[in-house]
C-alpha cells in the first residue's frame, strides 16, 4: 500500500472514530475520501455492536497497540479494533511482505546473529552485481553520468530488464547469472541462520503478530516486547468491510480467540531451514508432529532479484488446519 493510500485509510478511521464519538462529521468532507461508504457502514455496525461506548481513540499513528481503534466502554472494558476495507467481495486487505531483517531485528535467534543486510554487505553484494552488470558494454551515457552508485546499478539492471523482455541474450545471461549467484547467497545465509540457537517464545510472539496482520517492522519491534501483549490480544476484534454491488457488507472476526484457540494446539514453536531452499518455516510443534504455519521467502521487491528492495514475503499455511 502506498503512502497516499496509507493516508486515506488513516483518514477513513479517524471519521469512524468521530461518527463512535458522536462529532458531527462534514457530509461534503466525508464524501471527498474514496472509503466514505465503508466508513458509516462500519460506525454503524460498531456502535451496534456497543451501545455503551464511552469513547472512541484512533491508534493508527501508533506502535504500541494492536488495533487501529480502542473502545472504552462504560463497564471498564477496553477493545481493540481493526478495521479492514476493500472494494472486492471477498477481500480482506491482507499484506504480503515484512522488513528484510525482521527474523534477526525482533530476537527470534538468541546471541544477536547477523542480519541479512550485514551478510550481504560482508560478501560485498552489490560489488559484484556491478561487476556484473558491466559485462553490458552499451549502457546510454545518461546511465553510465550517475554519479550515485546505488542508482547507476539500479538504471543499469532496469534497461537490461527491458532489452531481456525483448529478447537480447546477452541482457538475459547477465540477469540469470545475477540470479543465480544471489540464490546461492540467500541459501548460505538461510544455513548460517539454521545454525543459530532459537529463541521459541520470541518466535510465538512474531508468529501471533504477523497472524494480526502487523507487519511494520517498527509496530513490531515495540509490541514484541510488551509486557501485556498476550493480554491485550485478548480483547481484539477484526472488522471486514467489503463492497458487493451496491452494498458494504460488514463481518467481524474475534482476531483474540481465533488465535489463542490456535496456538493451543502447539507445544512449541520453531524455525525449519528446507535444505537449499531460500525460505524457511515458522512450525508448531503437537505430540503427533509438526505443523507448518508461515513461509517466509527471501526476496527482491523491484527490477530483478538481487537487485533492489530485499523483503521477506510472507505465507499464511493456517489454513491447511482444520
Amino acid at each position: 500500500m502506498g503512502k497516499h493510500e496509507r493516508k486515506l485509510i488513516e483518514d477513513a478511521e479517524r471519521k469512524i472514530v468521530d461518527l463512535l464519538n458522536k462529532v458531527k462529521v462534514d457530509e461534503d468532507d466525508l464524501k471527498e475520501n474514496p472509503w466514505w461508504e465503508h466508513v458509516i457502514e462500519l460506525a454503524n455496525f460498531i456502535s451496534q455492536d456497543y451501545l455503551n461506548i464511552v469513547k472512541a481513540s484512533h491508534l493508527g499513528n501508533r506502535y504500541d497497540n494492536t488495533g487501529d481503534i480502542l473502545l472504552k466502554l462504560s463497564s471498564g472494558e477496553e477493545v481493540y479494533v481493526e478495521v479492514k476495507m476493500s472494494a472486492t467481495k471477498t477481500g480482506i486487505g491482507t499484506k504480503a511482505n515484512i522488513s528484510q531483517n525482521s527474523l534477526t531485528n525482533n530476537g527470534l535467534f538468541k546471541n544477536n546473529p547477523k542480519s541479512w543486510s550485514d551478510f550481504r554487505s560482508e560478501l560485498k553484494h552489490n560489488e559484484w552485481v556491478s561487476r556484473l552488470l558491466n559485462k553490458y558494454k552499451d549502457y546510454p551515457s545518461s546511465i553510465n553520468k550517475i554519479s550515485n552508485f546505488t542508482s547507476r546499478l539500479e538504471e543499469r539492471a532496469r534497461y537490461l530488464r527491458k532489452l531481456a523482455q525483448n529478447g537480447n541474450d546477452l541482457a538475459k545471461k547477465i540477469l540469470h547469472s545475477i540470479r543465480e549467484k544471489d540464490r546461492k547467497e540467500k541459501i548460505a545465509y538461510l544455513s548460517y541462520l539454521e545454525k543459530q540457537e532459537q529463541n521459541s517464545e520470541m518466535i510465538k510472539k512474531f508468529f501471533i503478530l504477523l497472524e494480526m496482520g502487523i507487519h511494520k517492522d517498527e509496530e513490531i519491534q515495540d509490541l514484541i516486547n510488551k509486557d501485556n501483549f498476550f493480554q491485550e490480544i485478548q480483547n481484539i476484534y477484526v472488522y471486514y468491510a467489503n463492497y458487493s454491488g451496491e452494498k458494504i457488507l460488514i463481518r467481524k472476526e474475534n482476531a483474540g480467540n481465533k488465535i489463542n484457540e490456535l496456538i493451543k494446539l502447539f507445544s512449541d514453536f520453531k524455525i525449519v531451514f528446507p535444505k537449499a531452499e531460500t525460505h524457511c518455516k515458522i512450525i508448531g510443534k503437537t505430540k503427533n508432529g509438526n505443523i507448518p504455519l508461515l513461509q517466509i521467502v527471501y526476496h527482491w521487491k523491484n527490477i530483478a532479484q538481487g537487485i533492489k528492495t530485499p523483503c521477506l514475503n510472507i505465507f499464511d499455511l493456517t489454513k491447511q488446519i482444520q
